[in-house]
């Protein structure tokens, strides 16, 4: 008489979409939970996003405390890539206000020429030059300062992206 052994094996399924520049760190902590990577491609409409398909067997230890903490992990990478994204946001809202602002102030130096008030036509050019130099200059100040401020905060959801990662794969290892 022979024994048999089934080696079936019921497997969850994921997909993930992430920036290209966080992909290594999606990558190293859906590890760290106990996913495989099965599959990796680019989205083709945007080519700054990548997508990651995971799967993991059903019956991991302590499943609902992994869970847990892959979900606290999961807030803390989206409020890195949200952070992430702030940092171009808002230095890109204010060199576009600047810019549209200088364009205003140069098309009413086109109208003031046309109308031959030249007096009034060339301080308007002058200053709508000076609207779209402004916006090069406050996109780099405020990109500086905009890093500064959110760098800390970034830094603490990275902490709680490992510490939760540490914390899965002790379970995991139980």
């Amino acid at each position: 008489m022979t024994e048999t052994t089934t080696d079936f094996v019921a497997y969850e399924y994921l997909t993930i979409h992430a920036s290209r520049e966080l992909e290594p760190l999606y990558k190293d902590t859906y590890r760290n939970f106990g996913w495989i990577i099965e599959g990796y491609g680019t989205a083709v409409p945007n080519l700054s996003t990548v997508t990651l398909k995971l799967k993991r067997d059903r019956r991991i230890p302590n499943r609902t405390a992994v869970l847990e903490l892959q979900r606290k992990a999961e807030h803390a990478l989206a409020t890195i890539a949200g952070l992430e994204r702030s940092k171009d946001t808002a230095p890109m809202a204010a060199a576009l206000g600047l810019g549209i602002i200088g364009s205003g102030f140069l098309a009413g130096s086109i109208f003031a020429i046309t109308a031959n008030l030249w007096a009034l036509g060339i301080p308007l050019g002058i200053v709508g030059l000076a609207g779209w130099a402004a916006g090069y200059f406050a996109h780099t100040k405020v990109r500086a300062n905009k890093t500064a401020q959110v760098t800390p905060l970034i830094d603490r959801e990275y902490e709680t992206v490992y510490e939760a990662g540490e914390q899965a794969g002790q379970l995991l290892a139980a």
